[in-house]
């Protein structure tokens, strides 16, 4: 058995505080994973791991042996990043997991055009809007979309995204355009309902901050749902550029008070503390900055 694998599956481990975490984070089966820690245990001749019911921890040889395996392993990916960086190619199996809607319009696009141009890469593609935990789930990278991230995890920003305050030509012909923020309150609003009702919706200009409190007409977790019924002019929403920019450079939705900031939401990629990054990780990072736009601070869907 190859013991350079076998470190690297007792890293794993340890890293993520379980056998199936680390068979799935490797993308091998729970039995192998207890081959390659059987296998250093009888080349070391001691006990490396304490395992119970809900948790697996170094014993206090297993705990040594780790830290010269890290530096061990650490010394091989310097020198392997070094003297193949331009000829190795990304292989093995990535697990993704991004929320639903943005997954399906700004994600889904990417992977064939990722595919291609690594074709030994298998994607596992996980849209979901629950949040994922990827150190037990076994996931590479995860999406986020949060004004900030509050997480022990790794994040690489990739883009920003501004809420608009966005009506249809149909809705504001029949239900007059309102002049100023506080007269949203008067008219059918379509709003977020998940985790809390987004009852209250902020308006920023000159340094001057307010909150207008609407009256729901739709609350709905679905963003695309809200997008949709404001297109058909069932009233105003607030929604983010990642949702919506379409329609504004179409003209399905007007942006009624554009010289106001009305929020905006970060997009991270974000991906378990590792000391060893695989290489299809890092392709996948630097795909994604370079197809959403690479500018953290720049809204790529902006009209």
């Amino acid at each position: 058995m190859d013991t350079l694998e076998s470190m690297r599956t007792f890293a794993r481990v340890v890293e993520l505080g379980g056998f199936a975490a680390a068979a799935r984070s490797l993308n091998i089966s729970p039995a192998m994973v207890t081959k390659h820690i059987a296998h250093l245990e009888d080349r070391v001749g001691a006990r490396l791991l304490n395992r119970t019911t809900r948790q697996v921890r170094p014993t206090d040889a297993g705990q040594d042996y780790l830290e010269r395996c890290l530096a061990l392993l650490a010394g091989i990916e310097e020198a392997e990043s070094i003297a193949g960086a331009a000829t190795r190619a990304p292989k093995g199996t990535l697990r993704v997991t991004a929320p639903v809607e943005f997954g399906n319009a700004h994600l889904a696009p990417l992977v064939t055009p990722f595919m291609q141009r690594y074709p030994d890469v298998t994607l596992a593609l996980d849209f979901t809007n629950r949040v994922v935990d990827l150190v037990q789930e076994g996931y590479d990278v995860a999406i986020r979309i949060a004004r900030s991230l509050d997480t022990g995890l790794i994040g690489r920003r990739l883009a920003t995204s501004r809420f608009h305050v966005v009506a249809s030509p149909a809705y504001l012909a029949r239900s007059g355009r309102p002049t100023a923020p506080e007269a949203i309150a008067s008219h059918a609003c379509l709003t977020f309902g998940l985790p809390t009702l987004w009852s209250e919706w902020p308006f920023a200009r000159y340094g001057t901050t307010s909150k207008v409190r609407i009256e729901s007409r739709l609350i709905s977790t679905s963003s695309e749902a809200l997008r949709r019924a404001a297109c058909e002019g069932a009233g105003i929403s607030w929604l983010p550029t990642f949702v919506c920019g379409g329609d504004l450079r179409s003209g399905a939705l007007i942006s009624l008070f554009p010289d106001y900031d009305t929020g905006a939401l970060g997009i991270f990629a974000l991906y378990p503390h590792r000391q060893f990054l695989p290489v299809r990780t890092r392709v996948f990072l630097d795909f994604l900055a370079e197809r959403i736009g690479g500018q953290p601070d720049a809204d790529p869907w902006s009209p």
